[in-house]
């Protein structure tokens, strides 16, 4: 299956937030590699996409991600609640004002938090 890069860019700014969760002991140092490319501006866009995927694909647990993340329709993305609820809720993506090169979804009420990069506050993504 193919990907463009739009949606290697929309997974490389999705899963900055949820690093620490799967791979605690490299989060920092991935996170940091991703928003560097991200927010590099001198790469043409097939450069900076392969190399976010090279990141990527170079841990299980974010090659596993990523794979997942892919298989998802972009209109079906959201929070995933335990066995036994509703399948899929939807979830609000919140994105980077300045840099979009961060993306998180906001579950229930939980309070938005910064951009890690440029540390103002996400606002939500377009629709």
């Amino acid at each position: 299956m193919f990907f463009d890069n739009d949606q290697i860019l929309a997974a490389s700014r999705t899963i900055r937030p949820l690093l620490p969760k799967l791979i605690p002991a490299l989060a920092d140092q991935i996170d940091l590699q991703l928003s560097q490319l991200l927010n590099q501006t001198d790469l043409d866009e097939t450069t900076q996409v392969n190399r976010l995927l090279e990141i990527l694909d170079a841990h299980p647990e974010t090659k596993s991600w990523l794979d997942q993340f892919l298989e998802i329709p972009a209109g079906e993305r959201g929070y995933s609640r335990p066995p036994g609820d509703s399948p899929l809720a939807a979830a609000t993506p919140y994105i980077c004002p300045i840099g979009n090169d961060y993306t998180w979804y906001r579950e229930a009420n939980e309070d938005i938090p910064l951009c890690p990069d440029h540390l103002v506050p996400l606002v939500p993504a377009p629709a």
